[in-house]
């Protein structure tokens, strides 16, 4: 018996000494999925050091990215002091300065900027350089996820250079460089061996078709209406009218794995596919039906893709599928039936306007926050809330998670509000930061839900201020709570674990990685975040660790609370 007593002193002792800021780390089976870009070091280092993978340096300073101007996808970290100036030179020439992120030509940006000091920002570029015959061309530009410049054209220059990054005043640190070489999103082959196809970038000329004829012919006598660049065959993007019309999509496929490739496609009308210049599947007045099937043996590595389409009739409708081998069919840059795909926002908006009083919208939302023409979800129980210039906030009423913080205008409600059509989505109108989406709370640390099993949003209440606690029963045990306050530099989040008798596990953050830089101070890295941790009474932190992927996490006894700052 006082053995029994000497122990239960020791324990309460220790748990009573125990630092709740104390961070245990946790590894875990999870990893996230391949973004496509590897990892790459710099050819020429002028005035930088390097650390733990970052590099640093003091102005003036410049890094060689890569030597050539080439097609690229460039994907990189950075951050900056207060008042830094630097640029990314493209082809040697074209400058894109940061932090502004501006070009040196008359441009037309997409989304706000909005890079504060010292908190890390993920660039994303997607660049074409001139031809004899056209200029280079700024693909997409992205900023922390959001859509900076799309089919952005360069001024003519007689020559390309290397890709340059220059630092000219302050200090700046760059990490995570990824790049690969191609202006777009190419097929890639997963660790289970199943093989993704897709062209990283599509080049279309549109033909207007007059007389009504059956089939049309013209692709090299007549003159295209216009040219341009898309990442899908998006009839509803590019045709300038309901029907005779014609499209030719043209693009280089990387193909992972050699073996038969069988390609599905459904129109409305004329279409016919082309790999390597030879016929693969056609649909038009010699077939019946809108369907059909081609197989074809392909090699490993480049191949030339090709598809005609002539829309004759007023249903506009384009599908084309593969399937490798036994594997299931795949969209190959079609616009999938039944699945979000992300476009983008129309340079026409109707904004909700804020006040100091905040103001609740119910709404759809894609997310997570999408490349133009990847797949993203649609969030069906979503309620946004704004005041003033923010900060706002994107929140899932089904699963209890902080989905996007914004400061700036609101919301755009022009898919909602405006004929009642798909997608019925409502947009950040700020540079948004995007979060997981996962669920907000769990019991098991070792395998963070995608579902949120046994949460069930029950109500919110008002404070004085008229800014909502959202309240969730879990399962039988009782209630939980959350609640978000605007602060000087972001949000304050309190979390409160009201049920009977478990300890909760709470998110604090997901990232790519989780850095303490002091006790209950952490800097993320995408998303970019500063937190601090303001009141964590008891229970404890975990930083669970998987492959490319961090969360950090926080144990709630049942009556605990848990209240952290976010800066973004």
């Amino acid at each position: 018996m006082l053995r029994y007593f000497l122990f239960l002193t020791v324990t309460v002792l220790l748990s009573c000494e125990q630092d709740p800021l104390t961070v245990r780390n946790v590894d875990i089976d999870e990893r996230t999925e391949s973004s496509g870009l590897t990892e790459f070091d710099p050819t020429v280092e002028t005035g930088w050091t390097a650390s733990d993978g970052i590099r640093t340096a003091t102005a003036p300073a410049s890094l060689e990215l890569l030597p050539q101007d080439e097609a690229l996808t460039l994907s990189f970290n950075f951050r900056m002091s207060e008042n830094a100036e630097a640029k990314l030179l493209l082809g040697g020439q074209h400058a894109l300065a940061l932090p502004s992120l501006t070009l040196d030509t008359t441009a037309f940006m997409r989304s706000a900027v909005d890079i504060r000091p010292d908190v890390w920002q993920n660039l994303e570029i997607a660049y074409l350089p001139a031809t004899a015959t056209t200029p280079a061309l700024l693909v997409a530009t992205y900023l922390n996820g959001n859509l900076v410049y799309y089919q952005q054209p360069l001024p003519d220059v007689e020559s390309g250079g290397p890709l340059t990054l220059e630092l000219t005043e302050g200090e700046m640190s760059v990490t995570n460089l990824q790049q690969s070489g191609e202006a777009g999103k190419a097929s890639s082959l997963a660790s289970n061996g199943e093989v993704n196809l897709n062209l990283p970038l599509i080049h279309y000329a549109y033909y207007a078709v007059d007389g009504r004829p059956k089939t049309f012919d013209g692709w090299a006598t007549q003159e295209p209406a216009k040219e341009g660049y898309i990442s899908r065959f998006d009839l509803g993007a590019i045709r300038e009218a309901n029907r005779d019309y014609a499209i030719r999509f043209e693009g280089n496929l990387q193909i992972p794995k050699a073996g038969p490739y069988t390609f599905h496609l459904r129109s409305s009308t004329h279409s016919a596919l082309f790999i390597d210049g030879e016929p693969v599947v056609a649909l038009g007045p010699d077939t019946e039906g809108i369907e059909n099937d081609g197989t074809v043996t392909l090699s490993e590595g480049t191949h030339e893709v090709r598809l005609d389409h002539y829309q004759e009739t007023n249903w506009n409708h384009l599908l084309l599928k593969y399937s490798y081998g036994e594997q299931e069919r795949k969209s190959f840059n079609d616009m999938p039936e039944g699945q979000a795909v992300a476009t983008p926002r129309s340079q026409e908006t109707t904004p909700v306007e804020t006040d100091d009083r905040p103001y609740l919208l119910r709404s759809f939302l894609n997310f997570p926050m999408a490349r133009v023409y990847d797949y993203t979800q649609k969030r069906t129980h979503v309620v946004n809330v704004g005041e003033a210039d923010g900060p706002h906030y994107s929140y899932d009423l089904q699963n209890g998670a902080l989905l996007q913080v914004w400061r700036g205008p609101f919301v755009d409600v022009s898919e909602m509000w405006e004929d009642r059509g798909e997608p019925q989505v409502v947009r950040a109108l700020g540079p948004a930061v995007s979060f997981d989406g996962r669920p907000q709370w769990a019991t098991d640390a070792n395998e963070w839900p995608v579902e949120a099993d046994g949460l069930r949003h029950r109500r919110y209440e008002l404070d004085a201020e008229g800014r909502p606690t959202f309240i969730f029963s879990h399962g039988e045990a009782g209630e939980v709570s959350d609640h978000l306050v605007p602060n000087a530099q972001g949000l304050e989040r309190t979390l409160t674990n009201q049920t009977g008798g478990e300890t909760l596990l709470t998110t604090i953050a997901s990232a790519a990685s989780i850095r303490e830089t002091a006790p209950g101070v952490f800097e993320t890295l995408n998303p970019g975040l500063n937190i601090q941790v303001l009141e964590l009474a008891s229970g404890g932190l975990r930083l669970l660790k998987g492959e490319g992927t961090q969360r950090l996490v926080a144990e709630l006894p049942p009556g605990e609370h848990l209240t952290y700052a976010i800066d973004w």
